[in-house]
């Protein structure tokens, strides 16, 4: 071959190369195995080194929800992400009834999402008990409490979703969620046993059926651990409806599916939050509909 076409050969070469690796970085041309691969890795490159035990699970290392004292426990597996975590609630009323349990995690600046059969409002009519507090606790354990003005449900979903009565302040995250997927992807990332990060509100646990302990943990349901994940497996208790779970994704964390609810999709969380926003204006606690929606965590899903 002549010098004289061996340069633009070179080019060209350098530049195919380039191209490819400009598509693997933007998540076109991935396949669902190589997706599925950034997922785990989201939560085993956490899991490594550590021991499953209460001191890297529990989210709280102290808490005393009567004194509104908290401690976030530096020792969490998963620590580095409990920025993101704080739009996670902590504590509900009513204590006897609900307290640690039954879940709750912000999708805007002023709407939480619960599983409809089990969050504050359920039970005895709108809103029995008054106020109703919803608290957080920032990365840095600052108490922030806030009070749910209104909700509403929608009767084919297991889901509601509640409004606030101000938008949460710097220091309590938002979580994206995922985008829409098809059966097809689900069923995919099911085969591939993807590991989620999920926040239980504290259930009732063995052996002392009494120790309630908020607790993070990979997932997911109905899929059994395996190697190095195995140690981590966590059964499903009484209280954990409405465990927010998370994808682990290169962008962050991405919210997925709620325990005992489902999948969370953006359209149906869209109508709960207009139906929401609706419901506090008929009830004269909202002036005109706050226009608020969720965030889709900017993330490609390959096809196949």
């Amino acid at each position: 071959m002549s010098r004289r076409l061996a340069v633009p050969i070179l080019v060209i070469s350098v530049a195919c190369v380039a191209m490819i690796a400009a598509i693997a970085a933007d998540g076109k041309g991935a396949t669902m195995e190589s997706f599925a691969q950034s997922l785990s890795q989201g939560v085993d490159s956490r899991l490594k080194g550590k021991q499953a035990s209460d001191n890297t699970r529990n989210i709280f290392s102290k808490k005393d929800h009567a004194a509104k004292k908290y401690t976030r426990n530096p020792n969490l597996w998963c620590a580095d992400l409990v920025p993101q975590l704080t739009g996670c609630a902590v504590w509900k009323p009513p204590l006897e009834y609900v307290g640690e349990r039954y879940g709750g995690v912000m999708i805007t600046p002023r709407h939480i999402l619960f599983c409809q059969h089990a969050h504050p409002a359920w039970d005895g009519g709108w809103m029995k008990v008054q106020p109703q507090v919803i608290r957080f606790v920032t990365a840095d354990s600052k108490v922030v409490d806030m009070e749910m003005i209104a909700n509403a449900e929608v009767q084919a979903y297991d889901l509601s979703v509640g409004l606030l009565n101000e938008a949460v302040p710097a220091g309590i995250h938002v979580m994206p969620l995922m985008p829409t997927m098809t059966e097809a992807q689900k069923t995919r990332l099911r085969e591939l046993k993807v590991p989620d990060l999920s926040i239980s509100q504290a259930g009732m646990r063995p052996p002392a059926n009494l120790k309630h302990e908020a607790v993070a943990y990979p997932g997911p349901i109905g899929i059994p651990l395996e190697g190095a994940r195995k140690p981590w497996d966590y059964d499903i208790y009484q209280g954990d409806s409405g465990t927010p779970r998370f994808f682990v994704t290169p962008a962050g964390l991405a919210l997925y599916q709620l325990t005992g609810a489902g999948a969370v999709e953006n359209s149906v969380v869209k109508k709960l939050i207009e139906a929401c926003d609706a419901s506090a204006i008929q009830r004269g606690v909202l002036k005109k509909a706050t226009g608020l929606e969720p965030v889709v965590v900017k993330v490609e899903i390959p096809e196949k």
